[in-house]
C-alpha cells in the first residue's frame, strides 16, 4: 500500500512542478504570448501526424516480421495509433505496451509481441539519448560541473546499447534469460525458459538493422519538425536548431520516467531552463510547452477514435 502511495506521488512530481511554475508566471502575459502565435506552423505541425505514424508504424511491423509475426501496414497504423493514445495517459508512457496485448488478442504469442513494442522503443530512445547530449549540455548551467554532464550522458547512452544488445542479440539474451535472471529468481525459471524459446527467432540480421534505424531517424526527423514549427509559431528564433533538437529530444527521454503524465511539467521545466538562456520569458516557455501538450492531445483524440475500431480482447 505504501509503494503504490509512492508511486503515486512520483508521478505527480510533473504536474507539481507546472502549478509552481503557474502561480509564479504572469497570467495576463502568459495569454499574450498564446494570442499572439502565428496560425499555420501550428497547424502545419498537427497536420504531419500521419506520415509520422506511418513510418513508425512500418518500423514496427518490419520488427515483428523479423520475429516471424505477420501485420499489415493499415492494421500496423491503426494499432499504433490506439498505442499512442494509451502512451500518452499513462505515466512513462507504459500503455503503449497494450500494443503486445492486440496482438495476442489476434493469435499471436504474447512475449514476441511484447518484445517487438520494447525494441521498437528501444530504437527511438537510442536516436533520442543520442540527441539528447545536446540537450543535456545546453542545460550545463544548472548542472554542477561538466564532468556530471559527461557522466550522465555516458551512463544514458551506454544503458540504451546494452540493454539493445541484450534484447537483440540471440547470444547475450539467451543467457540472461536462462542463466543470469534464473539465478537471481528461481521460481521463474520455467516461465523464463519459455519466453526464451519464443523470442529465439528475433536475431536482427544487418540488412534489418540498417532499415530499422533508418526508419527511426526519419521518425525523429518528422518529430523535430513539428516541434520545430511550434517555436517558429512562438517566434523563438534566437534559439539554434541544434538546440531545439537537443532539448526536445532530452524531453522525450524524460517523458519515459514515471514521474509525470504526458510529460507535464518535466518539459515545462527543461525548456524554461533552456529558453531563459537564449532572453526569453518562462512564460514564453510555458506557452511553448502548451504546444508540444497540444500534439500530445492530437495523439489522444485520434488514437482514442480509432480504439473503438480496435477494442481490447476482440481479435
Amino acid at each position: 500500500m505504501i509503494k503504490k502511495t509512492l508511486s503515486w506521488l512520483l508521478r505527480l512530481l510533473g504536474p507539481a512542478l507546472l502549478v509552481l511554475f503557474l502561480l509564479n508566471a504572469d497570467l495576463g502575459r502568459l495569454w499574450a504570448t498564446l494570442r499572439g502565435a502565428l496560425l499555420w506552423p501550428i497547424i502545419l505541425s498537427l497536420l504531419l501526424m500521419p506520415p509520422f505514424v506511418i513510418i513508425k508504424a512500418w518500423r514496427w511491423a518490419r520488427l515483428l516480421r523479423e520475429m516471424g509475426v505477420a501485420l499489415d501496414l493499415p492494421t500496423a497504423c491503426a494499432l499504433y495509433t490506439v498505442g499512442l493514445f494509451y502512451g500518452a495517459t499513462t505515466p512513462g508512457q507504459a500503455g503503449d505496451l497494450l500494443k503486445a496485448v492486440y496482438l495476442r488478442d489476434r493469435g499471436q504469442p504474447l512475449a514476441p509481441a511484447l518484445l517487438s513494442v520494447i525494441l521498437d522503443r528501444l530504437f527511438d530512445l537510442l536516436v533520442m539519448a543520442a540527441l539528447a547530449t545536446v540537450g543535456i549540455f545546453a542545460l550545463g548551467q544548472l548542472l554542477p560541473s561538466r564532468e556530471l554532464q559527461t557522466a550522465l550522458v555516458i551512463g544514458m547512452s551506454l544503458g540504451m546499447v546494452v540493454l539493445t544488445v541484450v534484447l537483440v542479440a540471440h547470444a547475450p539474451r539467451q543467457w540472461v534469460l536462462t542463466k543470469a535472471l534464473p539465478r537471481l529468481v528461481p521460481k521463474l525459471t520455467s516461465k523464463l525458459e519459455h519466453w526464451n524459446s519464443q523470442f529465439g527467432g528475433l536475431a536482427l540480421r544487418p540488412g534489418p538493422l540498417v532499415a530499422l534505424s533508418a526508419a527511426s531517424l526519419v521518425s525523429a526527423g518528422f518529430t523535430f519538425l513539428r516541434l520545430w514549427l511550434l517555436f517558429l509559431a512562438l517566434g523563438l528564433d534566437r534559439v539554434p536548431l541544434y538546440v531545439v533538437v537537443g532539448s526536445s529530444a532530452l524531453i522525450s527521454v524524460l517523458q519515459v520516467l514515471p514521474i509525470s503524465i504526458a510529460g507535464v511539467g518535466v518539459r515545462d521545466a527543461v525548456l524554461i531552463a533552456i529558453l531563459r538562456t537564449y532572453g526569453y520569458s518562462a512564460e514564453e516557455a510555458i506557452t511553448l510547452s502548451a504546444l508540444f501538450l497540444l500534439l500530445n492531445i492530437e495523439h489522444i483524440l485520434l488514437g482514442f477514435s480509432v480504439s473503438f475500431w480496435y477494442p481490447i480482447g476482440k481479435g
